[in-house]
């Protein structure tokens, strides 16, 4: 396989850590799609796969790449999903118009939380694993206690690390976060 003209060996260690940045956001985004996590995870290595067995495949850049690993998740989803409802040839353009729609969003939601906790882990080590006790859903007081400090403590640290994502993203990508995160729980 080729990415940026370069290529990459299906066993080497560039490989596999491009295996290591792509396999969660697709994983993520088929178990949300099927509504199950074993099946999403069957369904985005299968991608892997299938990318393995098309190994003359060129892309332009990793992006390109991430578009066309996205593209075989949602297929394969709605395979799944057509297979599993047995749905009738005649009704298939009726029965796959929600999931595209929710395809869309999800994919939304996935790239936006990458880019999110690509800035998160940009963050001092106490910054990060606040935040990401917080996007788990825990309340101050209860970051407080995990963590073993004062909850004074967490809301300053959670204070310095809006204003270092502030710094880090665009505002317009702060309001997509925002609001895309509200529809994560």
């Amino acid at each position: 396989m080729k990415v940026s003209g370069k290529v990459i060996a299906y066993d080497s260690q560039e490989f596999k850590q491009m295996f290591e940045r792509l396999f969660p956001p697709m994983c993520m985004l088929a178990s949300r799609i099927l509504k199950d996590e074993d099946k999403g995870k069957d369904v985005a290595q299968d991608a892997f796969v299938k990318l393995w067995e098309k190994d003359q495949e060129e892309f332009s850049s990793e992006h390109a790449l991430r578009a066309y690993l996205y593209v075989l998740v949602k297929n394969a989803c709605l395979n799944l999903i057509q297979k599993e409802n047995k749905v009738q040839n005649s009704s298939v353009d009726a029965a796959l118009h929600l999931p595209e729609k929710e395809f869309l969003n999800e994919l939304l939601r996935e790239e936006t939380y990458q880019i999110l906790r690509y800035a998160i882990s940009e963050l001092s080590p106490q910054a990060v694993e606040v935040m990401n006790l917080m996007l788990q859903g825990f309340s101050n007081q209860d970051i407080a206690d995990q963590m073993g400090i004062t909850i004074n403590t967490v809301k300053t640290v959670k204070k310095r690390a809006y204003r270092s994502l502030r710094d880090m993203l665009d505002d317009e990508l702060i309001m997509i976060l925002y609001f895309n995160l509200i529809n994560f729980r």
